[in-house]
């Protein structure tokens, strides 16, 4: 299972998604100077070296959850190739969703005066172009297994 070169590219790709949990993505600076953090748990604010959760974005929790649900159980599905590139599938369209509904949530926040978007924001991405490669090899493996199949 873990020997094949998908299996690596969906596990790198669950390891860039794991620490979206607890980095931000965005600063936001509202006009009395506070300064919030918003990662995809919610936002919180650090004041000298304390972190205080305002809000939870549970929407965004529950969504970012099931994508590292899936993106786990594409791994183990190695067996059944069609729906493993079919769960690869829908986590690319779900990864490009959450890195949209972040950025909308990020900068629809009222009486901000800045928002600065961080560079964990990439990491969907990065999981994405992964998630693109492991579809790549595992569909490359069906085609071989299916002309293995037609020779005997």
């Amino acid at each position: 299972m873990i020997q094949r070169i998908q299996s690596v590219f969906l596990l790198a790709s669950l390891c860039f998604l794991l620490p979206m949990f607890f980095v931000p993505t965005a600063k936001l600076i509202y006009q009395t100077g506070e300064i919030l953090a918003f990662d995809f748990t919610g936002f919180s604010i650090s004041d000298a070296g304390t972190t205080t959760r305002v809000s939870v974005q549970y929407s965004i929790l529950a969504f970012f959850i099931l994508i590292c649900a899936l993106n786990l159980l594409t791994i183990f599905m190695y067996k059944i190739r069609l729906l493993q590139i079919r769960l690869c599938i829908y986590n690319i369209l779900l990864l490009l969703g959450i890195t949209g509904v972040a950025i909308f949530v990020a900068y629809n926040v009222e009486n901000v005066q800045t928002v600065s978007i961080r560079l964990p924001i990439v990491f969907p991405f990065i999981s994405a172009i992964l998630h693109y490669l492991a579809l790549r090899a595992i569909r490359k493996d069906h085609y071989m297994v299916e002309a293995l199949s037609r020779l005997r």
